[in-house]
């Protein structure tokens, strides 16, 4: 008889722990999937405020160098040959290399003739005996849409630029540390303007629709000293097939970058990245210890084929959500690692309190069952339904 009651206990214990187990998982998977999904609605808004933050100053590099290319067409259509031949060798007089340089009045400060004053202007035309009429045309018209345009957005940028492709310049920058002099007096007659991605500014086979790109992170050319930490953004114009140049500002990337990488989410961490898939920012975390182990290039495999401009995925091993906008212009990415580890604990820990309740309760009921049975009242009318007769 002892044995048997032993048994009865020992299944008991073990029918409880089956009930337990159950209830336990079952409110694993929903806690899991609850705080993952809560967890990924907040990162969708964090993502969503982020884009149009990092979005916003090539927004307005791209409004600026629009109204630079305005300004251009306007003037090209009224600028006559006479004033051409009346100020181009004026300004732009030769420097005896077979090049061009702007007069250094352009720079410190002149009136013209219209009573307009211009400053802060650098020029280097390479090859100048070869311009023709037209092209002179449209440097001059270059000359009066950077000046007026750039003068006006001075507080916003700190330069405005028009080129071409034959390694001719005009740039607006009257803050420049180095007063433009490389290229009014430094550059040499054979230095090449173009830049290894003006091929792929310029090709309407790589850019068709003409629109505003930025170079990767450089140093500018007359300091390659110091990191990376600049970025120019062009735009090609064109008449039809005609290219007639392009207009761009350089931006220092310094604040910009910094400024990616504060305030990430709770736990999380900000990244940016280059089109190359390269890290060129990267903050901490908000928690002690980092627990954001996911390395920049598993990122951008998760993100090469993903067509969205913005969005979330999920790490195959389902311990980060990676939350991410891709920044039009220098075609970045803006990234937020969040680690799910600690949502995992939590639904963990709350499954084994379940566990723990479900498999008191469990017993407990058992327990209370069995000795109901036992109770010689209950015992006696259980045993006279058996008892022959009793039905």
């Amino acid at each position: 008889m002892k044995m048997h009651y032993w048994f009865v206990a020992t299944w008991h214990v073990v029918i409880a722990g089956l009930v337990a187990a159950v209830v336990a998982m079952s409110a694993y998977g929903v806690m899991d999937h609850s705080l993952r999904t809560a967890r990924a609605e907040t990162l969708q808004s964090y993502i969503r405020v982020r884009a149009d933050r990092e979005q916003n100053l090539f927004n307005e590099a791209r409004g600026f160098i629009d109204a630079a290319e305005q300004a251009f067409r306007r003037r090209l259509d009224q600028i006559s040959q006479e004033q051409v031949e009346a100020e181009f060798d004026r300004f732009f007089p030769e420097h005896g290399d077979g090049t061009r340089r702007s007069v250094d009045a352009l720079f410190d400060g002149t009136l013209l003739a219209s009573g307009d004053y211009v400053f802060g202007l650098g020029a280097f035309l390479a090859d100048s005996e070869a311009m023709t009429l037209e092209e002179k045309r449209r440097y001059m018209a270059s000359f009066h849409a950077v000046r007026a345009v750039g003068e006006a957005h001075l507080g916003e940028f700190s330069s405005l630029y028009y080129f071409t492709p034959d390694r001719r310049v005009l740039i607006f920058a009257p803050e420049r540390e180095d007063r433009l002099m490389f290229y009014r007096r430094e550059a040499p007659a054979d230095f090449q303007l173009q830049a290894d991605e003006d091929p792929r500014l310029f090709s309407e086979v790589t850019n068709p629709n003409a629109e505003m790109q930025c170079t990767r992170l450089s140093r500018f050319v007359y300091n390659d000293s110091g990191e990376r930490a600049a970025t120019a953004c062009r735009r090609p114009v064109r008449d039809g097939d005609t290219l007639l140049g392009a207009f761009g500002t350089s931006i220092m990337m310094n604040d910009y970058l910094a400024g990616t990488l504060e305030n990430p989410p709770a736990g999380g961490l900000n990244m940016m990245f280059d089109r190359d898939g390269s890290v060129i920012a990267r903050g901490s975390t908000s928690l002690s210890g980092d627990r954001t182990h996911v390395s920049p290039t598993e990122i951008m495999d998760l993100l090469a084929d993903d067509p969205r401009p913005r969005g979330i995925v999920e790490t195959p091993d389902r311990m980060h959500l990676i939350a991410f906008s891709r920044v039009a212009g220098p075609d970045w990415y803006f990234v937020s690692v969040v680690p799910l580890a600690d949502l995992e604990a939590s639904a963990q820990h709350q499954a084994a309190k379940l566990f723990i309740l479900a498999f008191l309760v469990t017993l407990a009921g058992a327990a209370l069952r069995g000795g109901i049975r036992r109770w010689k009242p209950v015992s006696r009318f259980l045993e006279a339904r058996k008892a022959p007769g009793s039905d």
